[in-house]
């Protein structure tokens, strides 16, 4: 019990002032036993010591930060009329409530839509979500949740509500004396569920209503309030729990590991997948769990929900590939339910989408043989019954609809066995299983990666055993087999659940084939009785001979890095409604368009999730480095820089900002422990990714860029990006007009650049680019830079030089130096070696033992005489942008010759003006600078001829009030 959590506390660190227990006074608290403890650390004295103490006690499991779940973070919630935006505190919060919205106000719809939306509702006489599901052939039956328990985690339910006839229990674990909903949306979850109004009914009329409110009425909540709800929902014996919250952060390990404990002990876990749609890689957390049931929203017509999240799961990037999720969807736009005064209004959002699975759910549990029910079970009824919606890929809908009649009927018959989600691997059906039905299967290619959440019904722990290919007489060729496949899986199956990743790889006996491959993945899950079910399912595959090499793109994930577990920023500092950078930067969440662009234009992109040790890079065109935040091994630099200097291998790198001032901007309190959380990196990991393009004399700069890029026809946004700071001779660089945001100055940046390290067949290229934002579909404001990235690829792969963007006129005639701004540094105080796979002890590459004997990068590297480097930026005229010197030499010596033409007149012809103590300031040394900016630091001292007290000239040349200043600033003047 609690108190004996808190005398063991005391016995290892003693009565002292370095802690104290924090009251829990709930009723989970009071009455049963508990598994956590929370305490207060005294900020003033040094902890450690008390800290290490514990850890080393072996009863004590973990000991992580308390969180604070405050919904108005990252999300608003609008009520009826209300359009006004919530501008983000800059504050952590592990998970919000789901927003709802008016059914008539969804911002991703058009008024034409909607209005059709509503008129298609009141056609129908669909008042009810109920009669959309045919639930009432189901009352008819008898069946309407008697006797399941149903609990409700949100902000309570108004008290003596009419519009519900079985609430057991109303129970408060915030920091206030009420169970009352001050807010409104957990009535009308709860009402989703367990309505008897007869405009708005829910799905269980019948059910045992349990209200958690977990949310005060500032929409805020702590991770141990729901530590000790979520135990309280054990000891009742809980069957179907509604989540209508979520975020991020799915490695707050005392939550996942409740939600994981709450399943194992029978409870039925819906939650909704999140509001952050059309973006890919932004479910939320729990949703996310393999054990729990992940809903996404539909519209009535059969679509998917704008605002409704869509996978993958980030949980296994960057080394293996993530799972299918939602699992299901179910309608989310324009739900019926009960208002906190009464009556019934319509709202949307998975926060509504989630409660119309777990009414259905209630009704499933209700019907089930109890020897059967179990997490697994029901999610598997509803996911082999669901209907894929036609148009709509795999991580936006998952098995599809849920059909209610169908699941029932599946429910009356039900025997125990294992399955998997997806049910069946068809990689070639399009659009459904979106991206692998995009791109064959060829020799030499990295691995087809596909992650099965793998279902056991027959007892809360298992194992997998015996996974393997069985391929059909269209899978081989003289008796040897086209295709092959690696297996990696969950070591055990719990709770109810796990993982089995499948690696598909096309053997030297297909390197000639084309057509489609058959066969099944077969393997057995054998349960903790024993038991054993064996689980087969279909493949299907296209082969195609191995594209040319220039047609090759590797995308990079290893070396890409979000949130969690570190605190990595957002790439575009415009967008203030999403502090952290967590949607996996992989090219099929984030980055979905850009893939299919790429494929549009007939590339063939592959992913590696391993350091560049354990690639073969004889195979590819080009390495695609976008916006990396990971540190490189040495042996990664030298073996890539061997592999462009001497293996024909090219290198795109699209890079982003980092300023240290900036990111000391973009620290933030913890409010909970009262600690700051500093940004590991910038946008992209500049300091590391100039190690990578050292061999080659290139670098990124520190500055941070708003502007525009104009390619052809195409303008897309430069935003939050940086600068090419170096590049070497003969390179070709492209400037455009920006304002830097660290110092306020507007002029011309190199943001892109060709390079090409020799002509000879080995000799690969260099193209860099200083913005990925215009290729993140979900933090792209404006058109993609498509464009660019042709050019750039055309360089690269095809060794074809775009004139029309790169001119002979902006060839470098000696190294590029640029004289504004630096080269950018980490911040100190950060750890990021925490996060690393590659900084820190103990962390080598991978397949190391493949090169012995790595290239010196020296001896690949041309010498370059710095001596000879300028920083003069190339203009396309063949002239060079206004604010460098080199344009200027004629009209300086024009304006030099004028001014000593000026001063011998006056003191020649107007020497009347001397004697009259005229203050004419002699300006024989002084050359106007077009560079507002200052790119000379150079000081200059001006004096009069009768050495008084000197003037200052501003940029337009009026004279301004005479100062004491004898130096002039250097952003006007230099020498």
């Amino acid at each position: 019990n609690l108190s004996d959590l808190v005398a063991f506390v005391y016995d290892i660190a003693g009565d002292c002032d370095e802690w104290k227990n924090v009251a829990r006074n709930n009723v989970a608290a009071r009455l049963y036993p508990t598994d956590f403890l929370l305490i207060r650390m005294n900020q003033n004295i040094s902890q450690p010591s008390l800290l290490e103490n514990l850890r080393a006690t072996a009863s004590v499991k973990a000991i992580t930060k308390e969180r604070q779940i405050d919904s108005r973070r990252l999300f608003s919630y609008r009520e009826e009329g209300d359009d006004t935006d919530m501008e983000p505190e800059l504050e952590f919060s592990r998970f919000k409530i789901m927003s709802m919205e008016e059914a008539e106000a969804d911002p991703e719809i058009s008024e034409e839509d909607n209005l059709r939306h509503q008129r298609h509702i009141l056609a129908k006489g669909l008042f009810s979500i109920t009669k959309v599901t045919n639930a009432d052939q189901l009352w008819k039956n008898g069946h309407s949740g008697k006797g399941v328990k149903v609990a409700v985690f949100d902000t309570g339910i108004r008290e003596g509500h009419s519009s519900f006839r079985n609430i057991v229990e109303r129970t408060d674990w915030t920091d206030e004396k009420t169970v009352d909903d001050h807010i409104g949306h957990g009535t009308f979850v709860a009402g989703v569920i367990g309505s008897t109004h007869s405009q708005c009914a829910g799905f269980a009329p019948d059910a045992e209503i349990y209200s958690f409110r977990v949310f005060n009425r500032k929409q805020v909540s702590y991770t141990s309030w729901f530590l000790d709800a979520f135990n309280y929902a054990i000891q009742q014996d809980i069957d179907v729990l509604n989540l209508s919250i979520g975020g991020p952060d799915f490695l707050d390990r005392p939550f996942v590991e409740k939600v994981w404990e709450m399943s194992a002990n029978g409870i039925i876990i819906v939650s909704a997948i999140g509001n952050d749609g059309p973006r890919y890689g932004t479910l939320n957390n729990p949703a996310d769990q393999l054990d729990v049931i992940g809903v996404g929203g539909i519209t009535y017509d059969d679509e998917i929900a704008p605002f409704s999240s869509r996978g993958m799961t980030t949980w296994e990037i960057p080394r293996g590939y993530g799972r299918v999720k939602p699992d299901i969807v179910a309608y989310g736009k324009g739900i019926r339910g009960p208002n906190t005064g009464g009556g019934c209004r319509s709202l949307s959002g998975t926060s509504v989408a989630s409660p119309v699975v777990a009414g259905m759910v209630s009704l499933l549990a209700g019907m089930a043989n109890p020897m059967h029910l179990n997490p697994a079970m029901i999610k598997q009824v509803i996911a082999d019954t669901a209907a894929p919606i036609p148009k709509s890929h795999i991580f936006e809908q998952g098995m599809g609809k849920v059909d209610l009649i169908k699941a029932a009927e599946y429910v009356e018959k039900y025997k125990p066995h294992a399955s998997v989600i997806p049910n069946q691997l068809d990689l070639t059906k399009c659009p459904y299983m979106w991206p692998f039905c995009t791109q064959p299967l060829y020799y030499s290619a990295m691995p087809v990666q596909v992650n099965l959440t793998v279902l056991n019904p027959l007892s809360v722990s298992g194992s997998i055993e015996n996974a393997r290919l069985v391929l059909n007489t269209d899978g081989f060729a003289a008796d040897k087999p086209l295709i092959t496949a690696e297996f990696s899986q969950s070591q055990v199956l719990w709770p109810w659940s796990g993982y089995l990743a499948v690696s598909i790889s096309v053997t030297k006996a297909g390197i000639s084939m084309s057509g489609k491959v058959s066969g099944k993945i077969v393997f057995d899950v054998v349960s903790d009785q024993s038991e054993t079910s064996t689980v087969s399912i279909p493949l299907k595959v296209e082969l195609s001979p191995p594209p040319p090499r220039e047609k090759r793109l590797l995308w990079d994930q290893f070396h890409s890095l979000r949130y969690p577990s570190g605190y990595f920023p957002r790439d575009n500092l415009a967008i203030k409604t999403d502090i952290l950078d967590w949607n996996g930067d992989h090219i099929h969440t984030n980055f979905r368009e850009l893939y299919n662009h790429l494929r549009s234009l007939g590339y063939y992109v592959e992913i590696s999730g391993k350091d560049w040790t354990c690639i073969d890079s004889s195979n590819y065109g080009a390495l695609l480095l976008i916006d990396p935040e990971e540190a490189y091994f040495e042996e990664e630099i030298a073996k890539l820089a061997s592999d462009v200097y001497s293996r024909g291998l090219s290198l795109l790198v699209v890079g982003e900002w980092q300023n240290v001032k900036t990111m000391k901007k973009l620290k933030f309190l913890d409010q909970n422990t009262q600690s700051w959380w500093l940004p590991q990196t910038g946008g992209a990991n500049l300091p590391q990714l100039n190690r990578v393009l050292e061999p080659f004399h290139i670098a990124f700069s520190d500055r941070i860029l708003d502007g525009s890029v104009t390619v052809g026809n195409e303008v897309s946004r430069y935003e939050s990006g940086t600068s090419i700071h170096k590049f070497p001779k003969n390179g070709r660089i492209f400037s455009i007009m920006a304002k830097d945001v660290v110092s306020g100055s507007r002029r011309y940046f190199p943001v892109m650049g060709i390079h090409s390290t020799g002509s000879d067949p080995g000799n690969g290229r260099v193209a860099v680019f200083g913005d990925s934002n215009c290729l993140d579909e979900n933090h792209r404001r404006g058109p993609a830079c498509y464009a660019v990235i042709e050019a750039l690829l055309n360089f690269v792969c095809k060794n074809e030089t775009d004139e029309k963007v790169f001119p002979q006129s902006l060839q470098l005639k000696s190294q590029f130096v640029s004289d504004f701004g630096e080269l950018p540094v980490p911040m100190d105080g950060v750890h990021f070696e925490r996060y690393s796979n590659v900084a820190g002890e103990n962390k080598v590459p991978e397949c190391l033992a493949k090169f012995p004997k790595l290239v010196n990068v020296s001896s690949l590297t041309p010498t370059v005489n710095h001596s000879d480097s300028q920083p003069y930026l190339p203009a396309p005229d063949g002239g060079f942008h206004s604010n460098t010197q080199q344009n200027l030499p004629l009209f300086g010596l024009l304006f030099v010759i004028s001014v000593f033409a000026m001063v011998a007149y006056y003191r020649c012809c107007r020497g009347d003006l001397e004697n009259k103590g005229a203050d004419l300031v002699s300006f024989a040394s002084i050359i106007p600078s077009t560079n507002r900016a200052g790119i000379n630091d150079s000081q200059v001292k001006t004096h009069s001829p009768d050495d008084s007290t000197p003037s200052k000239w501003g940029r337009g040349g009026q004279l301004h009030k005479r100062t004491t200043n004898s130096t002039l600033q250097k952003d006007v003047f230099k020498v």
